[in-house]
């Protein structure tokens, strides 16, 4: 649910054609600082803390009649305040409220299956799947501002303008919100796996051959989404990453 912020100081309009500059709503929470010769202090230290809890159901088939099988699921939550001991959190003053969150790799279910099966004539084929929700990713904005002091500040936060002013106020407050509350979609995978053994002179040897991806999907990871913004003449960003195309994998293997 949105909270209302403080936005009293703004933003300054440029000069132009002679008429002199104003201050102008920015729609953005306000920065204040105490003293202008005293900004903030930097400290660094293992102070933040992280919670992982889950449960896992498995199950394993031991090999018999020529095959062997597993699979399992896990239900878990991982809460944290960062996920690295240089991370950018708590710069802001602002975002104090916003860090504790899912962390970037939680996962809240994830199944998996493996199993493999023993042909005749040294053959092996093989496959591995698995199932997972998606990952986390937050709404940020970054934006240049003013402070209490008209000094220029570069501010991260959690949330975002809205486009359009609410229908019953008629503003635009800054909708704020918590890091990693967005997630991505569910990632279904398939991998495959041909092996076949086999005596060369006095070695034993393996060629395999793999198929990564069966399906070809095409995963889109997200990390961070940035709303369109005037500043970026109305173009959004996303900072992400894809994982897509079929792939193979040829490889021999001796042993002496």
């Amino acid at each position: 649910k949105a909270r209302s912020v403080l936005e009293a100081l703004g933003d300054f309009l440029p000069a132009r054609g002679g008429a002199a500059s104003q201050r102008i709503p920015d729609n953005k929470p306000d920065l204040y600082i105490h003293n202008f010769f005293f900004n903030e202090i930097f400290r660094v230290g293992n102070i933040n803390k992280a919670f992982y809890r889950g449960v896992e159901i498995q199950l394993t088939k031991r090999l018999s009649r020529k095959w062997q099988m597993d699979a399992s699921y896990t239900y878990s939550r991982n809460l944290a305040q960062a996920e690295s001991f240089d991370s950018s959190l708590g710069d802001d003053p602002a975002t104090v409220g916003q860090e504790f969150a899912y962390a970037e790799d939680d996962l809240r279910h994830v199944v998996k299956f493996n199993a493999i099966t023993f042909l005749p004539k040294d053959w092996q084929v093989g496959t591995t799947m698995s199932w997972n929700s998606g990952l986390p990713y937050s709404i940020v904005s970054n934006f240049l501002a003013l402070d209490n002091f008209d000094y220029p500040q570069f501010r991260l936060l959690y949330g975002f303008v809205p486009d359009r002013p609410d229908p019953v106020t008629g503003e635009r407050d800054f909708q704020i919100l918590r890091r990693n509350d967005h997630r991505n979609d569910p990632v279904f995978n398939i991998d495959v796996l041909a092996r076949k053994s086999f005596v060369l002179g006095k070695l034993n040897a393996k060629m395999s051959f793999t198929v990564e991806n069966l399906l070809n999907q095409d995963n889109l990871r997200i990390f961070t989404y940035e709303p369109a913004a005037p500043n970026r003449s109305g173009n959004l960003q996303i900072l992400s990453e894809r994982d897509f195309g079929r792939r193979f994998k040829a490889g021999i293997e001796f042993e002496f």
